[in-house]
C-alpha cells in the first residue's frame, strides 16, 4: 500500500518541498550534522503529529482503514505502529504516578518524624505530649489513605483512558 485516495493540499506540499530543500542544501553546503540534527528533530515532531492525527482523526469521522491509508499502511499495521507509542505514553504515566506515590508517602512520613521529634525535644514523657503524638498518628495515617486514594483514583483514569484507545482500536 504505497499510494493513498488522500491528497495533501499544495500549501502543504510546498512547506514540505522546503524542508526537503534545506536538508538538501545542508548536506550540499558541508553541513551534514546540521541536517542530521534537524531529521531527528523532524523525526520527533513527526512522531508527535503522527499519534495526534490519528486520535483526531480516529475521534472524528475518519476510520483505522484511512489512517492505515493515508500512512501508507494496512489498518492493522496502523493499530500495531500507534498502540505502541500509546502504551509507551500509558506505561510513563503509570512510572510517574508511582514515583509520585512513594515521594509523597515519605514526605508525609519526614512531616510526621520531624513533628515527633520536636515533642520529644519539649517533654518527652508529657501527657498532653503523649495526645499530641496520638494526633500526629492521625494526621500521618490521615494523609497516606488520602494520598493512595488519590492515586489510586489517577491509576483508574489511566486505566479508562487504555480502555477507551482499545476500544477505539477495536472499533
Amino acid at each position: 500500500m504505497t499510494e493513498t485516495s488522500f491528497e495533501i493540499s499544495p500549501e502543504g506540499q510546498q512547506k514540505i518541498e522546503a524542508v526537503d530543500l534545506y536538508l538538501e542544501e545542508a548536506i550540499r553546503d558541508d553541513r551534514p550534522i546540521e541536517a542530521l540534527i534537524a531529521t531527528r528533530r523532524i523525526g520527533e515532531i513527526v512522531t508527535e503529529r503522527t499519534k495526534e492525527a490519528a486520535r483526531v482523526a480516529t475521534e472524528g469521522s475518519s476510520s483505522w482503514s484511512d489512517v492505515g491509508e493515508a500512512l501508507g499502511m494496512t489498518r492493522q499495521a496502523a493499530h500495531e505502529k500507534l498502540r505502541e507509542r500509546v502504551r509507551g505514553e500509558i506505561n510513563k504515566g503509570r512510572a510517574k504516578i508511582d514515583r509520585a506515590e512513594k515521594a509523597g508517602h515519605a514526605k508525609i512520613s519526614r512531616r510526621a518524624t520531624r513533628g515527633r521529634d520536636k515533642l520529644e525535644q519539649a517533654a518527652p514523657f508529657s501527657p498532653k505530649v503523649e495526645i499530641a503524638r496520638q494526633r500526629i498518628d492521625e494526621w500521618e495515617q490521615g494523609k497516606h489513605d488520602k494520598l493512595t486514594q488519590d492515586l489510586e483514583k489517577a491509576r483508574e483514569e489511566l486505566a479508562r483512558a487504555e480502555q477507551a484507545f482499545q476500544e477505539k482500536l477495536d472499533s
